[in-house]
C-alpha cells in the first residue's frame, strides 16, 4: 500500500491552512512535488515542506495512506472534501479536520478542535480523545449539516454536534455519530441524525428535532418539556438496521416544531401532526 508520511518541523505562529493534505491532493506525486504544495500561515503562502518533513511513496488516492506526527492543534483543514483513501493522524489536530468529506477514512489519535467533520458527506471520521463543539455540524448560512458517513468520538464532543444534519432511509444515507459524551444542543435541527451517546449529555439534546434518532446511555441534565414521553423499551432499532438492547424511556419531539408534516388519520379522518423525532434515555 503506498503511503506518505508527514512530521511537523516547527510550529506555526498563526494557525496554519492545510486543506491541500489529503488523499486526493498528495495523489501520484513525489516527495519533492508534495514538499512544494501551497499552505497557507495567517494571509502568506507556504508550503508543506517548509513545515512538515516528507518520506515515503505516494500512489493512487483509493489505496494511499497519509500518516501524521506531532502537535497538530494548529494546524487546519486537514482531510478537506477528500474522497477516498486515508489519513492517520498521531496527536492533536486543529479545526476543521476532514469536513465535508465524501469518502475515505480519517483516523485522530487524540483530540480534535471545532467543526469535525463538519457537513460530512460520506466517509468515516475517527477520534480517540474529545472534540470540541460543532462536530459534524452546518457551517453558519447553511441547512444542511452531515449528510451520509459516520463519526466516532471516544470523549467528550463539544455543544451543537450534528446540527441540521439531514439523513434519508429511502436514499440510504445515515449521518450517524457515536460518542462518549456530548454538550449541551446535540442534534439541534435534526432531519435523520443517528445519535448514540455511552454517557451523560448537557441540557436540550434534540432541540427542533423533526426526525431522527438520538439514544443516550447515560442522563440529560434538562429534557426538553416539548418531548412527550411514551414508555419503557428494551430494544432499539437504529436508521442504519443496527439494534441497541437495554432499558430506556422512549420519547418522541421536538412537539415544539412548527414544521412538522400535517397527515390524514385514515381512521378518524382528521388532520394529526406526524413527529418522527425519537429520544431514548437509559432508564
Amino acid at each position: 500500500m503506498p503511503e506518505i508520511k508527514l512530521k511537523l518541523k516547527k510550529q506555526p505562529d498563526f494557525p496554519l491552512e492545510a486543506d491541500v493534505i489529503s488523499p486526493d491532493n498528495l495523489a501520484g506525486k513525489s516527495t519533492a512535488e508534495i514538499k512544494n504544495l501551497e499552505l497557507y500561515v495567517a494571509n502568506e503562502k507556504t508550503t508543506i515542506g517548509e513545515f512538515f518533513s516528507v518520506s515515503g511513496k505516494s500512489g493512487d488516492a483509493k489505496e494511499l495512506k497519509i500518516i501524521i506526527d506531532g502537535n497538530l492543534s494548529k494546524v487546519k483543514r486537514i482531510g478537506e472534501k477528500m474522497t477516498d483513501g486515508e489519513i492517520i493522524i498521531n496527536g492533536n489536530v486543529g479545526m476543521h479536520v476532514g469536513n465535508q468529506m465524501s469518502g475515505g477514512k480519517i483516523l485522530v489519535n487524540g483530540n480534535a478542535d471545532d467543526w469535525a467533520g463538519a457537513m460530512l458527506k460520506g466517509g468515516e471520521l475517527e477520534i480517540t480523545g474529545d472534540a470540541g463543539n460543532y462536530v459534524g455540524a452546518a457551517y453558519r448560512g447553511f441547512w444542511k449539516g452531515m449528510g451520509n458517513g459516520v463519526i466516532r468520538v471516544k470523549g467528550k464532543v463539544g455543544h451543537e454536534a450534528l446540527t441540521w444534519a439531514d439523513g434519508s432511509v429511502v436514499a440510504k444515507r445515515f449521518p450517524t455519530l457515536y460518542c462518549g459524551s456530548a454538550g449541551s444542543f446535540l442534534g439541534m435541527h435534526g432531519h435523520g441524525a443517528t445519535i448514540v451517546v455511552e454517557g451523560d449529555v448537557d441540557r436540550c439534546a434534540g432541540a427542533d428535532q423533526v426526525k431522527g434518532t438520538i439514544v443516550i446511555k447515560g442522563k440529560v441534565s434538562r429534557l426538553l418539556p416539548s418531548y412527550k414521553k411514551i414508555g419503557e423499551v428494551k430494544e432499539i432499532d437504529l436508521f442504519n438496521g443496527e439494534k441497541i438492547t437495554g432499558k430506556f424511556i422512549e420519547y418522541s419531539g421536538d412537539h415544539s416544531v412548527k414544521k412538522n408534516h400535517n397527515v390524514i388519520d385514515k381512521k378518524t379522518n382528521k388532520v394529526k401532526i406526524s413527529v418522527n423525532g425519537r429520544l431514548y434515555i437509559a432508564a
